[in-house]
């Protein structure tokens, strides 16, 4: 019972979008720090992690692997992505870019001291991604935005183009 569930599509799919946010977070971090902006790391991160959920979803998750329907499943399979990467976007724009000020207040995160731990230690990879209130709802908002994306594209996925 227990290996047949390990093998059910809903625990591949959970497995592979751990695998997939990832390899999101690892591409939109560092896009982040390199270029010192929260806009364009949405695209870059949403163009690579496209291209990999497809290939697992397809031949790992949901098994489609009708090589006849490989465009058909790709463009939709994008313009699924295109619409979650759109929710991206906007609440990218709306947590991060135009009213993290209301957020940081909201969560109370200017009330932390970003010179104690765990934030505060610079040897402690934290110090260089969240140093101060404005770092840290980044990430909380990047967060919460994956959690949101896996969900609708699960449905998406499962309904729509691997059906």
């Amino acid at each position: 019972m227990v290996e047949r569930y390990l093998k059910s599509e809903k625990i591949k799919y959970l497995f592979w979008g751990v695998i997939t946010t990832l390899v999101y977070f690892v591409v939109r971090f560092v896009t982040m720090a390199l270029l010192h902006q929260a806009m364009l790391p949405v695209l870059i991160a949403q163009i690579v992690t496209v291209l990999f959920a497809f290939v697992v979803n397809k031949f790992f998750v949901f098994a489609a692997n009708q090589s006849r329907h490989v465009l058909a499943q790709l463009l939709r399979f994008i313009a699924g992505r295109l619409f979650v990467a759109g929710i991206d976007f906007l609440l990218t724009y709306i947590m991060i870019e135009r009213y993290s000020d209301v957020f940081i207040r909201l969560l109370r995160l200017n009330k932390i001291n970003f010179q104690t731990f765990p934030f505060g230690l610079s040897w402690s990879w934290l110090h260089g991604w969240i140093h101060d209130s404005v770092s840290l709802n980044a990430v909380i908002a990047v967060i919460l935005i994956q959690i949101i994306a896996v969900v609708v594209n699960y449905f998406i996925s499962k309904f729509m183009i691997f059906d």
